[in-house]
């Protein structure tokens, strides 16, 4: 598992060999995670080479009731990248990416899902110093 989170791009022969097993039993065994849902392969890429240079961190608080309402309403929103339900005086941290600063605003200020929201917080990602795991290519050795 290490191997492939270091590189998801690794063949079944480097899976075989950093495991100590067989590049059959390395290719049957990551199968068989794969079709459990155990192990997907992504992609980590960075939001502006996609043409969505403007990233935020939205803290929402909902009344109880609402918090699934809000979340589904962000869930289906392109623009987010993350949601998770937290602990704390906001439920919601969500993670999103925009094409510039007036979508963003439009997202929080006309969405539908606001309608359930009772506060949201917006910050500005000034830079990301590690993504999906993996630190920017600039602080990697």
């Amino acid at each position: 598992m290490n191997a492939l989170a270091e590189d998801g791009r690794c063949t079944f022969d480097e899976l075989a060999r950093v495991s100590g097993v067989s590049e059959a039993t390395a290719r049957r065994r990551l199968g068989a995670l794969r079709r459990a849902g155990r192990v997907r392969v992504r992609a980590v890429i960075e939001p502006v080479l996609l043409g969505l240079p403007v990233e935020a961190v939205l803290w929402v608080r909902t009344v109880p009731s609402e918090v699934d309402a809000v979340t589904a309403g962000l869930a289906a929103s392109p623009h987010v990248r993350y949601v998770s339900f937290v602990t704390g005086e906001r439920q919601l941290l969500v993670l999103t990416a925009f094409p510039d600063e007036a979508a963003l605003h439009d997202f929080v200020t006309r969405s539908p899902w606001l309608r359930e929201a009772v506060s949201v917080d917006v910050s500005m990602v000034l830079g990301s110093l590690k993504r999906g795991g993996m630190l920017a290519p600039w602080l990697r050795d």
